[in-house]
Formats: structure tokens, C-alpha cells, sequence
């Protein structure tokens, strides 16, 4: 690790004495184009200027503009065009002589509210949002100190999401499980983005997108509209970027954590590749991480663009994601360390082809997508020999999907959805009859079965603007329909409301009623769990945007989430599944009923800061709950993902052009537990909870600080950019769970991630 650190540093002092020694030449370039954020149809006569500067340009028929002859550094890209709410665009970086793309999405307003627009000129909220959104681009999300450029993570400081595990990618959103959130990339659902990821839930170890691919992405925490459906608690909605149309680009890059490229450029004036490829090198990093085995995995990310003309658009997106880890108990592993041998392969495979034609009011989009998982695991425990649990299974599921998007008039917007999906799940998994800590015994898990099940849905918004713009309404419903289970049919229906009540000040209120079909594997796991019923989620949120200063947004929501028919484990049943699915393996259930409810309410306040003229950026963010679920028995109980106060600051500075500092310091409250009943555990040889005092108890509080640096090195015809991070920079020993440890018949204590250097570095050519 020393050896490597001292390398990275050598380097950067070489090369920087290298950029010195070679400055670059004022050859940096912004490709870019204007287009209508409701249409998607390309905005004329804009006027681009840069800010700071002198340089000012209109885009063309088509909505392109170009400038050249800029120096490397970060600029901010002040877009206006008759009819239209002025927009700023930050954190546009040049750092090579490689064309630098952008692309401006601007809304339409008129002469009432142009006094409205002078708040909303750098954050971005689609007309169809009304609260409970964050808009992020490529550059966020690389910066982030803490996130490793992995997006993943970076959405884990938003405000309302919580942060589990530090091994792990799960997104907690305003209480919900991990299970509750889908992820879309230009239009396709990935069922889940990350590598190691857990059967019937979203989260795994790292993700598997590449971060160089995003041109921008939005995460909605509540209130959603009828677009999106059979997900509880959350929207990612990314966009990837084109590849380039005017010149080959290349991009190595070199980290603890893995290796690989990135490759675009055109095929011919009508197409165009964005490409990358990236496998793990994670050896130097296993103690920090306290890994048992090195986890080995490769990933492809691939997008082909192909344009008919401006108004007829091909995509096709695709992603491999192949993972492997062995935990082996061998002559350097004694069994009280790790009682078991466990072999894990996951396989994910998604590719999706869309097609978008534009026309003068609105455009048409359809997707037509498949997702094949493969999940392997064999876990024998080593002092009997016998296996805990078998998994070999499979899920297959083909989407087909229409997007209709029209403007009816300046102030009166139609969005209308329709789609549906075919599944074929495989499942082979076997568990041992075992005692719960609770007292209950389980039975034999075992499944041997294929399951065949179609999903049509429908959505519809409409979107209103009223008094000049003062009030925007969206109101819409959404149909459900899942032929598997005993209650097909839902109906959803959602609403949402801004006002105006200064140009600074708005308020903001959603409402809506969200369904989710239970997972595949919680089906597979018994026959008569094809009577549980769609999950049901009711939303109420209410909320402040206030504008600081152009650059500078306060927003303060509060909500309240009402959950109806959570499957509930029959076996154990104080188990309600809103505690599952953030851990390592398929999320079982066994025999399971929908007899869960419960709610979920708080608070969530956000300041945040655009990187400007000043050099500074950031963000604080704070959020407070309070939970409460009931299961068969044990009585109502706070949710095991429920931290009470959570409290996140981002502040970096960029010194220069070149270099950039970033601190991260994240406080969560300890989530609630049960302890163990330690006399009757050591009596029994296993864990024994203390059912009298059912999670009265709190794991120590988190806290973590994290240090980023980023430096990048000019030169004529390419560029370094360096980084490097101090995780948990003061080392703290924070503590993920207990369990009982069976070999030493005792309590044991998994912490989180230690002190951790991590680093490394792009060339671009």
C-alpha cells in the first residue's frame, strides 16, 4: 500500500513539473446544443455566453453552438432565448484539446414570470416535478469526496436517504427498503446497477455504471408522478451523454480500485460509439475493507447512437456485469475467524434499444429492453460440513415501453405512458431449518420451481401552469396490472402543486398512492405466496424551496409515508420485509403474508451551493424520522433502517483551474436493535434475542469524514486527472451489527470500513 501511495505521488510531482515546464495551448473546445426541456426539440436563435468572459456565440437551426480557442479550466455556460427561463449551466471542464459536450435543456415561460425565473437560473426542476428532486451532472458526481466517482454513493448524501452499510451500495429512502427504488438509464430499467448485487433487492457492493456515460441524473425521493410506477419510495432517472460525433476519444484510468478504459468517437456522420470496459484490483485494499476473500469482477458499459436526422433518433445501451468471490477458510484462516467455505458468482446482462421521434409540440419514445441475472451461491458452514444455504437461479425479464410527450399549449403539458413486461424466474435455492434469534423455528427452505408472469401498466400527467406560471399543477393516474397474484389490478392516483409566492419563494405539496408487486424470489419461496397482495404506499408531502442567492437554494419538506400489506415471514413473525434486503445474499422470506403496515415520517432541510465565480461549493444537509411498523407479533416497532437524525456537509473549494479540495464529514444516529438474551445464547450455543426488550436498544452513532483532492496536469493534445481520498479520514470504529459468533459461542461485532486511502488517476487522449 506505502509503495503505491508513494508512487501515485511521485507521479503527480513529475508530471506536474512536466505541465510546467509544457503549458498547453488555448485549444479547448465546447461542443453544445440547445433543446426544449418538454419537447426535446431543438431551441434557434439562443444566445451562449460564457461567463467571466468575453466569448458569445447563437446556436443554429438546429440548436448547436461551438466555441473555440478556450483555455483549459471550468466555465459556466449562461444560456436565453426569446420565450424561455434564462438557465446557467456550471461545472463545464476542459481539460484536454477534446471537444468538451453539452447539452442545455430550457424551458419555455412567458412575460409574466420573468421576473419567476431569476431563482431557478442554476438548479434544474423539470415542469413535471414538483418536489422531493435532485439534479446531478458528471462532474458532481466525480467530485464527490467519499463516493470513489461511483454514483451509488454520492446519492447516499442526499437528503431523506440513509446510509446502511459502508461495504455496501444500498439506497434507505425516507425509510423505505432497498427493495423500494428503480433506476432507469435513457429510458431502460436496470434492475439493479450494481456489481454483487442481492437477489430481490437494488443494492450490492459497487457500481457497475460507468460515470464518464453520465451527462445528468435525477433521483426523486416522494411525490413522483404517474410516469413511474411499481416502486415505492424512489426514482434514478439518468441520461446518458452521446458519443462523440467529431473525433475519437480515448480514456485510461488507473485506481485501487480497478483498471480499465473508455473509447468514443464516430462511425460516420449519422453514428456515433461511447464504450468502456473496467475490471477490480482490489488486493491492496482488503484489509481497510476487512474483506475475508478479494472480490473479482469486470463490467462493459456500451451506448450507439444513430441519428436518421434530427427528429428520428436510434439508442442502444447496454451493460455486463460479472462478478466472482470465494471465502475460504485455508491455512492463513482459522475457522473462529470465518466458519465458512461460500463460492459467489453473479452475472447481469442488460440491453435496451429506444427510439425518440420529435415533432413540433412534443416527441414519442419507445423502449424495448431485456435484463437476464444469474445468481450462484453455495455456503457451507465448516465445522459441521453442512450447506446454511444453495442458490442457483436466474431472472429474466423483457420490458417494452411508450412515452408520449405533448404540449397542448404554452401553459397546459399531456405525458402518457403504457407498457408492459414479461418475466421468467428460474429458481433452485435451498436453506437450513434453523431458530431464529426471536425464539422461532424455521423450517427447510426449499424451491425448485420456474416462474412465467406478465405486467401491463399505463400512466397519466398532466401538467398545468397557472396565473403566469404561479401555480404549476401535475395530476394524473396510474394503472397497474401483475397476472401472478390474487389482486392483479391498481389504481394510483398522484397530484402535486408549486406556487409562487415570491420569484424566491415557493411552496410545494405532492400527494399519491404507490403500488409494488412483491419480488420474484419472495414468490418462488412458497406456493401459497401467490395470494400476497401489491405493496401500498401512500405519500403526503409538504415543502419551502427558498433562493439564498442565484446560486445558493435552501429547500425544507416534511413528510408522511403510510405503508399497507408488507409481506410479513410466517415463520418468524415479528419479520416484516421493510427490514430486509441490505445484505450480502438473496433476500428469502419463506411462507409469507401481507399482514405488514406501518408508516414513516420526518423532516428533510437542504442547502445547497452551485460551484460559481467563487470557487466554492457544497452542501448541508439534515433529516429527521420517525418510524413504526407491526408485524404478526411483537407490536409496533421503529424500522430497522430508521436513524433518527442524520446530518451530511459537503464543502470543497477549487484553489485553481487545476486543483480542487473536497471534504465530506457524515453523522447518522445509531438504528435500533435487539439485543441478545446473553446467558440463554451461551447456554444454547446460539443467538438468543431479548424479545422483552424488541429493538429498544441503538447501535453507537456513525460519523465519518472524508478528504478529496483533485489535481489535473494540461498538456497539448491530453490530460491527467489525479485524485485522491482519505476515507474515514480519523479512523472511525463504527459498528454495522452483532451477531453470535457459533464457533467461539459469543458476541461478535462487524464494524465498517476503516481508515482507507484510495486514488488514482484518468489520462485522456
Amino acid at each position: 500500500m506505502k509503495k503505491i501511495l508513494v508512487l501515485i505521488l511521485f507521479l503527480s510531482c513529475s508530471l506536474n513539473l512536466y505541465a510546467i515546464d509544457h503549458p498547453s495551448d488555448n485549444n479547448g473546445v465546447i461542443e453544445g446544443r440547445v433543446i426544449d426541456a418538454e419537447t426535446q426539440s431543438a431551441v434557434p436563435d439562443a444566445v451562449i455566453k460564457i461567463l467571466n468572459t468575453d466569448y458569445k456565440t447563437g446556436s443554429g437551426a438546429e440548436g448547436y453552438f461551438r466555441f473555440e480557442e478556450l483555455k483549459y479550466g471550468t466555465y459556466l455556460l449562461e444560456v436565453s432565448a426569446t420565450g424561455y427561463k434564462t438557465k446557467v449551466k456550471t461545472d463545464v471542464v476542459i481539460s484536454s484539446a477534446n471537444p468538451v459536450q453539452v447539452t442545455v435543456e430550457i424551458s419555455q415561460t412567458n412575460f409574466m414570470t420573468e421576473k419567476i425565473e431569476v431563482g431557478a437560473e442554476y438548479f434544474d426542476k423539470n415542469s413535471d416535478v414538483n418536489l422531493s428532486a435532485i439534479n446531478l451532472d458528471y462532474e458532481e458526481i466525480r467530485r464527490s469526496p467519499g463516493s470513489a466517482e461511483d454514483i451509488s454513493r454520492m446519492l447516499q448524501t442526499a437528503p431523506g436517504v440513509s446510509l446502511l452499510n459502508d461495504q455496501r451500495n444500498d439506497l434507505i429512502v425516507r425509510g423505505g427498503s432497498p427493495t423500494e427504488n428503480l433506476v432507469m438509464i435513457d429510458g431502460v430499467e436496470i434492475p439493479n446497477i450494481n456489481h454483487y448485487g442481492s437477489q430481490g433487492t437494488t443494492g450490492g457492493a459497487i457500481t457497475f455504471i460507468n460515470a464518464k456515460f453520465i451527462r445528468e441524473a435525477d433521483i426523486l425521493t416522494g411525490g413522483f408522478n404517474a410516469r413511474y410506477g411499481d416502486r415505492l419510495s424512489s426514482i434514478v432517472d439518468i441520461k446518458f451523454r452521446d458519443g462523440s460525433f467529431s473525433k475519437h476519444i480515448y480514456n485510461a484510468n488507473l485506481s485501487f480500485a480497478g483498471f480499465g478504459g473508455t473509447f468514443e468517437g464516430p462511425v460516420s456522420s449519422k453514428m456515433s460509439y461511447l464504450l468502456s470496459i473496467n475490471r477490480s484490483y482490489l488486493d491492496p485494499l482488503k484489509s481497510s475493507l476487512r474483506l475475508t476473500a478479494v472480490p473479482n469482477y469486470w463490467d462493459f458499459n456500451a451506448k450507439l447512437t444513430y441519428k436518421l436526422n434530427e427528429n428520428n433518433i436510434f439508442n442502444f445501451i447496454g451493460f455486463t456485469a460479472l462478478d466472482k468471490i470465494n471465502f475460504k477458510v485455508d491455512e492463513n484462516t482459522t475457522v473462529d475467524d470465518f466458519p465458512y467455505d461460500s463460492d459467489n458468482k453473479t452475472n447481469a446482462y442488460t440491453g435496451g434499444l429506444t427510439y425518440k421521434h420529435l415533432y413540433k409540440d412534443g416527441y414519442i419514445q419507445t423502449v424495448l429492453s431485456n435484463t437476464h441475472t444469474t445468481y450462484y451461491s453455495d455456503n457451507v458452514y465448516v465445522p459441521t460440513g453442512k450447506h446454511d444455504y444453495f442458490l442457483d437461479n436466474y431472472e429474466n425479464e423483457m420490458n417494452f415501453r411508450v412515452d408520449l410527450n405533448h404540449r397542448l399549449s404554452k401553459n397546459f403539458f399531456i405525458s402518457l405512458t403504457a407498457g408492459t413486461k414479461w418475466g421468467q424466474y428460474r429458481n433452485n435455492f435451498y436453506a437450513v431449518a434453523d431458530t431464529t434469534p426471536e425464539g422461532y423455528i424455521t423450517k427447510e427452505l426449499k424451491a425448485d420451481n420456474t416462474i412465467n408472469d406478465n405486467k401491463l401498466f399505463a400512466g397519466l400527467n398532466l401538467t398545468n401552469k397557472l396565473f403566469g406560471e404561479r401555480l404549476v399543477l401535475n395530476y394524473g393516474i396510474r394503472f397497474d396490472y401483475f397476472d401472478y397474484i390474487r389482486l392483479k389490478a391498481n389504481v394510483s392516483p398522484r397530484a402535486g402543486a408549486s406556487f409562487y409566492i415570491t420569484p424566491y419563494t415557493v411552496v410545494n405539496a405532492a400527494y399519491g398512492i404507490y403500488y409494488q408487486a412483491p419480488q420474484n424470489i419472495w414468490l418462488a419461496s412458497d406456493p401459497a405466496n401467490r395470494n400476497l397482495n401489491s405493496i401500498r404506499c401512500e405519500h403526503y408531502i409538504a415543502g419551502i424551496e427558498q433562493m439564498i442567492t442565484k446560486d445558493i437554494k435552501a429547500v425544507f419538506e416534511i413528510y408522511h409515508k403510510i405503508y399497507k400489506d408488507y409481506p410479513v415471514s410466517i415463520n418468524d413473525p415479528s419479520y416484516i420485509l421493510i427490514d430486509g434486503g441490505a445484505d450480502f445474499g438473496p433476500n428469502l422470506v419463506g411462507p409469507a403474508t401481507s399482514y405488514g403496515r406501518g408508516y414513516v415520517k420526518g423532516i428533510d432541510i437542504s442547502i445547497q451551493k452551485k460551484l460559481t465565480g467563487n470557487g466554492i461549493y457544497g452542501s448541508i444537509n439534515y433529516s429527521n424520522s420517525l418510524s413504526g411498523f407491526t408485524a404478526i407479533e411483537g407490536g409496533e416497532k421503529l424500522a430497522a433502517f430508521d436513524p433518527k437524525n442524520q446530518f451530511t456537509v459537503i464543502v470543497g473549494y477549487q484553489v485553481a483551474d487545476d486543483w480542487l479540495i473536497g471534504v465530506k464529514f457524515k453523522y447518522a444516529g445509531g438504528r435500533p436493535y435487539t439485543p441478545f438474551n446473553y446467558e440463554l445464547s451461551k447456554q444454547l450455543g446460539r443467538g438468543v434475542y431479548d424479545m422483552s426488550r424488541f429493538n429498544e436498544e441503538h447501535y453507537p452513532d456513525y460519523h465519518r469524514l472524508d478528504i478529496r483532492v483533485d489535481k489535473k496536469f494540461y498538456f497539448k493534445r491530453s490530460s491527467i486527472t489525479t485524485y485522491f481520498e482519505l476515507q474515514n479520514a480519523y479512523n472511525r470504529q463504527n459498528v454495522y451489527g452483532y451477531f453470535w459468533n457459533k464457533a467461539k459461542n459469543d458476541k461478535g461485532t462487524v464494524y465498517q470500513w476503516a481508515f482507507m486511502p484510495v486514488g488514482g488517476f484518468n489520462l485522456e487522449f
